[in-house]
């Protein structure tokens, strides 16, 4: 694989507006292409983790009836369908090589997915999500911090989702350091605003980081799932810890 930037053009100031724009979504579809071709293995453990997701969903699904009219239950499984789309999505961003971009989305998996486990025990909120009631960020993270009975525990629990939270803000404000993903961390201060990166942008070193980074997203949404949607047979959670072992083997050799 070769590390270089592939399909980027520097034609902003020197073409019509119109044919700036067909030359970036024409390099975009080679982006979509290339990436599918040099990621394929990293892309085909994240589809086979996406498949596991969809299994979990679709068998809750096929049971609808039983849970339709638990409020717990329906607002958990709303917040999982929706985590399913932005997954989908930011699957669709790497191969395009909008990696900056897809850490937006990747801050919204985890606030459906925190609110997914936090609608799951907690009756009061499942209902005012449904009543169309605004729950903040901190709520949740406050909320689930005291499920843990243990008080240091729970200290450790809040502080971690408190940092986690704030490592994904950090890089989707619209501040200075949310442009290092694009422009990087080099004299950025004296650069951003002056320079433009248009389009998507992609190296087989950027997409498998990536990949990891949206894989990382699934599994924790699906430790979610198996809590919620225990499957009796065990193969379910089998696949689960195959596909856990080879993502930590990933990141063990990034």
């Amino acid at each position: 694989m070769e590390e270089k930037i592939w399909h980027l053009t520097d034609d902003f100031e020197k073409l019509p507006a119109r044919n700036v724009l067909k030359n970036i979504l024409r390099d975009d579809r080679k982006n979509y292409d290339r990436a599918e071709s040099e990621l394929g293995e990293d892309i085909k453990l994240l589809d086979d983790t996406i498949v596991l997701y969809m299994e979990a969903l679709q068998a809750a699904y096929r049971l609808i009836d039983k849970w339709k009219d638990n409020s717990c239950n329906r607002a958990a499984i709303a917040m999982l369908t929706s985590t399913l789309n932005y997954i989908l999505l930011a699957r669709h961003g790497i191969l395009l090589g909008y990696y900056p971009e897809v850490c937006d989305l990747l801050r919204s998996c985890y606030e459906r997915i925190s609110r997914c486990y936090l609608f799951f025990y907690s009756k009061k909120f499942a209902d005012s999500f449904l009543s169309g009631g605004k729950i903040k960020q901190y709520e949740v993270r406050q909320e689930l911090s005291r499920l843990e009975k243990d008080p240091d525990k729970e200290k450790e629990l809040l502080e971690s989702l408190r940092q986690y939270y704030g490592f994904l803000s950090d890089v989707v404000h619209p501040n200075r350091k949310s442009f290092e993903a694009r422009y990087g961390e080099k004299a950025l201060g004296e650069r951003v605003g002056l320079e433009y990166l248009l389009g998507g942008f992609m190296s087989a070193e950027l997409g498998h980081v990536t990949v990891i980074r949206i894989l990382q997203t699934v599994l924790s949404a699906l430790r979610i799932l198996g809590v919620i949607l225990p499957n009796e047979s065990g193969s379910w959670d089998k696949e689960y810890q195959q596909i856990s072992r080879r993502c930590n083997a990933m990141v063990d050799n990034l």
